[in-house]
């Protein structure tokens, strides 16, 4: 998942005959593709003018004017010189969207807004509010192998001593104790249900990331030293009991739980939520093909984009920037038949030069390649593996079936109707979907995962 540490919101002034009478007290909504950010389009009317606003919830509601602006029938322009910033869009009559591009400090962010019913409102009510019936500690604990120092939270009931505990293992991508997205902290949910019925949690920044220090730029296998960091603190901790801890991982944090419990029988149990059964490349070109299909993308059309990644995904990723971007540009021009199409899949100079830049991250290397089974065969304490029928980043039927054969049939496995790769209760499971969902994180899961491990200690 990308985050972004620059945001725009703007407030737009227009008037005009063709604004008044087609715009006037409409919304719309669009999410800054790169950066994964929000915007919402109002246009309001005041004095018979229409003034269209545009906001970026989650962050604020502030309007900024801008210094010049443009609007016809067909395109939208506008400019705020004191954030350095331009938006253009084009004005889609048959789907009443505005389809365009913002530029601010040189990096331009693709954004189409949609007709909406309204500005989006930013509501997380799961997320625990101080002060908590518990104990919250702050730790930080030593990863000696690779130098690195992870700060945590570490939470267990205020009463009583040797706890259970589960150390929480976040997905791919920067992620900070809480696997904070778009204002859903799920971590500190899962942390926050498991305490309050009497259990231990340990949640740290990953390397590199918040107050944890290292390379953020590390492979899974590198982030499975920092768990078993984590299962060495626990095993000191007075307030825990060492027999008893155990691991839950999400997304990629279900692949470096079964690593870490592979070479460590001490381990306790085992929960994998969204957790992989398949190597990365097969991950990717079946979270492609998904996406494609919830995105509405031609059936011809996915299948040229997946021969393609499939292709791409085997350069050698050691063969230099400038090879790469050769090899990846003539296997795209290879099955396309012109830039319309290779724009349509998904493969445009630009996405290009994005895909090689990829192949050459550490992280993808070995992502790429990473097999779980060996892994989770040698696992050895009671697993337990979820995923939401929904789910189109790590799909449940293929992961399912893998993680039951790579552990003879031992691990048991739960698909959820209705849920997305978040696990929260959602439409299309699409990841537009993420930050409209008021849902964290959904109580029946909650209540699974803890019944569960109660049953197995």
């Amino acid at each position: 998942m990308k985050k972004t540490t620059t945001l725009l919101f703007i407030s737009l002034i227009i008037s005009n005959i063709f604004a008044q009478k087609d715009f006037a007290d409409r919304y719309w909504f669009g999410i800054l593709e790169e950066a994964q950010l929000p915007l919402n389009l109002h246009f309001e009317t005041r004095n018979d003018s229409v003034y269209p606003v545009l906001y970026s919830p989650l962050q604020s509601n502030d309007k900024i004017l801008p210094s010049y602006y443009r609007v016809t029938p067909d395109s939208l322009f506008i400019n705020v010189k004191k954030l350095n910033f331009e938006g253009k869009w084009v004005y889609n009559h048959s789907d009443s969207t505005f389809r365009g591009q913002i530029k601010q400090y040189g990096n331009k962010l693709n954004i189409n807004l949609k007709p909406a019913d309204g500005i989006l409102k930013i509501n997380r009510p799961q997320t625990p509010v101080r002060p908590l019936p518990y104990t919250e500690e702050e730790v930080l604990i030593e990863n000696s192998i690779d130098d690195v120092t992870l700060s945590g939270t570490l939470t267990y009931p205020g009463e009583g001593k040797k706890f259970a505990a589960a150390i929480l293992i976040s997905g791919s991508g920067a992620q900070n104790r809480d696997e904070e997205i778009f204002k859903h902290k799920p971590f500190m949910v899962i942390a926050d249900y498991l305490t309050r019925h009497g259990m231990a949690v340990l949640r740290c920044d990953d390397r590199g990331f918040g107050k944890s220090t290292g390379d953020i730029n590390s492979t899974t296998l590198d982030f499975a030293n920092d768990i078993e960091a984590m299962v060495k603190f626990l095993q000191s901790h007075p307030k825990i009991d060492k027999k008893k801890i155990g691991l839950i991982g999400h997304s990629e944090g279900g692949l470096i739980a079964p690593i870490v419990a592979s070479r460590n029988s001490s381990v306790a149990f085992m929960v994998l939520l969204a957790g992989p059964g398949i190597n990365g490349k097969e991950t990717l070109l079946l979270q492609n093909q998904k996406i494609c299909e919830i995105n509405g993308m031609a059936d011809s059309l996915i299948s040229k984009r997946i021969m393609i990644l499939e292709k791409v995904l085997d350069i050698n990723p050691n063969d230099g920037n400038k090879n790469i971007l050769s090899k990846i540009d003539s296997i795209v021009k290879q099955h396309t038949s012109s830039r319309e199409e290779r724009k349509a899949i998904g493969y445009s100079p630009k996405e290009v030069m994005t895909t090689s830049t990829l192949l050459q991250n550490k992280w993808m290397q070995t992502f790429i390649t990473l097999d779980p089974c060996p892994y989770l065969s040698k696992v050895k304490c009671p697993t337990l593996a979820l995923n939401g029928d929904k789910d189109c980043q790590v799909l449940p039927y293929e992961n399912f079936e893998a993680i039951k054969k790579c552990t003879d049939d031992k691990a048991e496995t739960m698909l959820l109707p209705n849920l997305n790769h978040l696990f929260q209760n959602c439409t299309t499971g699409g990841a537009d979907e993420y930050m409209t969902i008021e849902e964290t994180f959904s109580e029946e899961v909650l209540k699974v995962i803890y019944q569960w491990i109660m049953k197995k200690l």
